[in-house]
């Protein structure tokens, strides 16, 4: 159940990301994420009240929180680095980089899990890496950073952001999603009042927005019952195969070449799932 439900998350959040790339292509990627997230918001709430929960403690508030906070700044980072490269080489990279932080965390702390789970996490993370071998650059943009640079920061935060919501419990409901987005809500918006005056978007840009919040939530909540119910280093990584959605969006709508190793990638990812799901 939990390679289910961490795949899941996988394929909702790849078609999230592509969406919110291609919006942050004609709009600004800071207002794109905080609407993104206040219209998940409506969601999220609802969805947790309806659920209900059995005890939500101050830890699981502000773990919740704390994971927010992370995911929202990794989004920024994360849309801004789609929009000045390419999609296929950003969403591998930041990817990679989330997947090993939970990892080290669980192996760290004592987690062990079977050894076809091992070596299929260690098939995903090389599956993520082939994935990422598109064509690009690094260069500096105007404020110092280019998307690659971005790339890996918004891989450091997703990492922090699964290890936060790990942390939640089980008995909390989905209520650590709907605090979660707050969190994340919050912090976005005034990310996108201070750098772009406003939260204002086109009419035209609406469905869209709403449908990313939407998979967004959706996402979210597989991601949590799938660290709730294995191992987090299984749970992160596998969720960390959404660059294969993406990507696959990515050539499929804009025309992005795929190259032969990406395609090996995509079968070993799907091999890697294979085995963590048999173990």
């Amino acid at each position: 159940m939990t390679a289910f439900l961490a795949v899941a998350s996988a394929l909702l959040v790849g078609g999230a990301d592509f969406l919110g790339g291609v919006v942050s292509r004609v709009a600004s990627a800071a207002r794109v994420a905080a609407l993104a997230q206040l219209a998940g918001l409506a969601v999220a709430l609802p969805a947790a009240v309806v659920v209900g929960a059995e005890h939500v403690t101050r830890a699981d508030a502000l773990w919740s929180l704390a994971s927010g906070v992370a995911g929202g700044l990794g989004i920024v980072l994360f849309y801004t680095a789609m929009a000045r490269g390419l999609i296929s080489l950003v969403a591998p990279v930041a990817a990679v980089v989330g997947a090993l932080v939970p990892v080290a965390y669980a192996l760290g702390g004592g987690e062990r899990p079977g050894a076809l789970a091992i070596f299929g996490i260690g098939l995903a993370v090389g599956a993520i890496l082939l994935v990422s071998l598109a064509p690009g650059d690094d260069r500096p943009s105007a404020s110092g950073f280019g998307p690659l640079s971005l790339a890996l920061g918004a891989g450091l935060l997703f990492g922090l952001f699964y290890v936060s919501l790990s942390r939640a419990d089980e008995s909390a409901g989905l209520w650590p999603v709907a605090i979660l987005r707050v969190g994340s809500a919050c912090v976005l918006a005034l990310v996108a009042i201070a750098k772009t005056g406003g939260l204002a978007l086109g009419r035209d840009l609406t469905g869209r927005i709403v449908a990313i919040g939407g998979l967004e939530v959706a996402a979210t909540i597989a991601l949590l019952l799938a660290l709730q119910r294995g191992p987090v280093s299984v749970a992160s990584v596998l969720a960390s195969l959404y660059p294969v959605t993406t990507t696959f969006l990515a050539a499929g709508v804009l025309r992005e070449r795929l190259r032969g190793l990406q395609l090996v990638g995509v079968g070993l990812a799907l091999l890697a799932v294979g085995l963590v799901s048999s173990s």
